[in-house]
């Protein structure tokens, strides 16, 4: 019997395709007489033959009937891959899409930037310093910054304003750089012409260029802090300038007491009680007077006033993002 032929095969599949033996009596239905050697198809479908033994019987090589050929030996058929779709869990309330016809899209949410830092500006404190200086120099120039009195060389008292001094520079340059002729200020008339000490004549010529110097500086302080104030810029600093200052007016004040030890012909010592007022009796002939004093103590301000500004002061820059931060 040939099961490969059978429609409904009832032995076991390893059975398929070659002859096996049967029981005529477990068939269930009379087999009719058979040619020897000629297989026949029976009433169950499958194909019976007669044989004397089992090595006279063939594997048949094709089935007529359905055209499928029988395989010699097993065979490996190659693997077939096809891609399968995988669709995600969804139901009517959780659809897997959706259209609406009338739906717009919907703008994002603005998004805070974050913050931009910039150092404090400290824009009242450079104000302030800028002022302080044009006071300084104001206060240097309107008020006098010494006194002639009348002891000495000088048969009157005279306050010696800032802008006599600092004409008397250009008296230096007309009468003795230039050897012009004209009426020279007092400055120049009091001061210069009745030095006849050494160090007291080097004084009196230097006086008035350090009166200069020093007028300019305070200028320069100003355009400092202005610019400073404008470009939101913290004024902190050493301030080389504002020291600076604060020593030439010192210097200043050493050259007009040497002016007047070589007027007074005393001792130093001497000089030194009147200069400062320690003998009240005897004042010097040449004595500081409130333009140089305050001009002073403003210098000393505005070399300790910028510190007053902290070193690692950071602020917010409002212009460049909104009072709403995000914090990282």
């Amino acid at each position: 019997m040939d099961n490969k032929l059978n429609q409904t095969p009832q032995t076991p599949a390893e059975e398929a395709g070659r002859w096996v033996p049967v029981d005529r009596n477990s068939l269930g239905f009379d087999v009719p007489a058979l040619p020897k050697g000629q297989p026949v198809q029976g009433p169950d479908g499958a194909m019976y033959c007669v044989g004397n033994s089992q090595s006279q019987l063939q594997s048949i090589p094709s089935n007529s009937m359905n055209a499928v050929p029988t395989p010699s030996s097993i065979v490996q058929m190659p693997p077939i891959v096809q891609p399968i779709a995988l669709v995600p869990f969804t139901s009517q309330n959780q659809p897997l899409l959706q259209y609406d016809p009338y739906s717009r899209p919907v703008d994002p949410p603005p998004q805070s930037k974050s913050p931009i830092y910039i150092r404090k500006p400290y824009m009242g404190l450079s104000a302030a310093l800028m002022i302080i200086a044009i006071l300084a120099a104001v206060f240097m120039v309107v008020l006098s910054l010494f006194d002639g009195n009348i002891s000495g060389t000088r048969t009157a008292e005279h306050q010696f304003v800032g802008f006599e001094v600092l004409i008397g520079a250009i008296d230096i340059f007309k009468l003795d750089v230039f050897g012009l002729t004209s009426t020279p200020g007092v400055y120049y008339s009091t001061v210069v012409g009745t030095a006849t000490d050494t160090a007291a004549k080097i004084f009196a010529y230097a006086l008035p260029f350090l009166a200069w110097i020093m007028a300019v500086g305070f200028v320069c302080l100003v355009v400092k802090y202005l610019i400073k104030l404008v470009r939101k810029r913290s004024p902190r600093c050493f301030s080389v300038a504002a020291l600076i200052e604060f020593i030439l007016f010192i210097v200043f004040a050493v050259g007009v007491m040497l002016i007047t030890n070589g007027e007074m012909g005393s001792d130093m010592g001497t000089t030194v009680e009147r200069f400062f007022f320690i003998d009240s009796k005897n004042p010097a002939s040449l004595m500081m007077s409130w333009g140089w004093l305050v001009s002073w103590i403003l210098s000393l301000v505005l070399f300790i006033l910028p510190f007053f500004a902290r070193k690692n002061a950071y602020m917010v820059d409002k212009s460049k993002v909104d009072d709403v931060h995000i914090i990282n």
